[in-house]
């Protein structure tokens, strides 16, 4: 593919507020090598088995339920797969998720709602070698999760149970860097802000932020364009159902949308 073609080729998937930003060579690597290029590999198959049991399964579990931005839970009875249909993410986006960790390798990976699991085996498979601490506020869900790390003998993976607000700054408290975060939960304005400036201090110039669901909401949109302006954030891309994070300084600062 000629070098014409390919930036040709960028410029239809890709849009940016100047038009030199085409031509990051950091964001064509991006693009090409790991938003685009999705397939759906072997060892995917494992997990997205245990999501169609998941699904198929009509048992009813009491849980805490938080809601957005909610502090105190109520209790809640809902079947196993109307939770697994309501939060855990698509099959194509923890592929991606899958080829952004696979692609570069963090040692230190935090998720923030794990849910069933489901995005987090994805992580855990693409660096088997990383350490991984996913938080999750419902210990019924919870329990659910490490059940299904069990299955696929997942041993990377740390299930901290309990919200955000009571668990995130003992967690950082002790870890000594951060290197790839997912947000996926409290979809609302203040808490994800606050999250990301809590974990910001335990950040380097590599670390890599995912933000889920960056337009569920006006409150999630208004979160998405702070967190873009943040000084310490240097290139942003905007997939509509998430956005990436990074911070290296060495990179000019751009922000992208691509069609994902």
């Amino acid at each position: 593919m000629s070098l014409d073609f390919a930036f040709r080729f960028l410029r239809y998937y890709l849009t940016a507020q100047s038009k030199h930003a085409i031509h990051s060579p950091f964001v064509y690597s991006l693009v090409t090598n790991v938003i685009l290029p999705d397939r759906n590999d072997v060892q995917f198959s494992r997990i997205e088995n245990i999501r169609r049991h998941l699904l198929r399964n009509r048992k009813s579990i009491v849980k805490e339920d938080y809601g957005a931005g909610r502090k105190v839970s109520n209790l809640k009875e809902e079947t196993i797969a109307s939770i697994v249909a309501g939060s855990s993410k698509q099959a194509r986006y923890c592929r991606l998720l899958y080829r952004l960790v696979n692609y570069f390798q963090p040692n230190h990976i935090l998720e923030l709602g794990t849910s069933v699991g489901i995005s987090t085996m994805y992580l855990a498979l693409a660096n088997p070698n990383a350490s991984i601490i996913t938080m999750e506020g419902s210990r019924t869900i919870a329990e659910l999760a490490e059940y299904n790390f069990k299955i696929l003998n997942l041993q990377n993976i740390n299930v901290v149970k309990g919200t955000f607000e009571e668990q995130l700054a003992g967690v950082l408290q002790s870890i000594n860097v951060v290197d790839f975060i997912y947000i996926d939960g409290n979809h609302s304005l203040r808490p994800t802000l606050a999250y990301f400036e809590q974990i910001l201090e335990k950040s380097h110039k590599n670390t890599i932020f995912v933000i889920d669901d960056i337009n569920w909401s006006e409150e999630m949109q208004e979160a998405w364009r702070r967190i873009k302006s943040h000084a310490k954030v240097r290139v942003t891309v905007d997939l509509f159902m998430m956005g990436l994070v990074f911070l290296d300084p060495d990179l000019s600062r751009e922000h992208f949308v691509v069609r994902y």
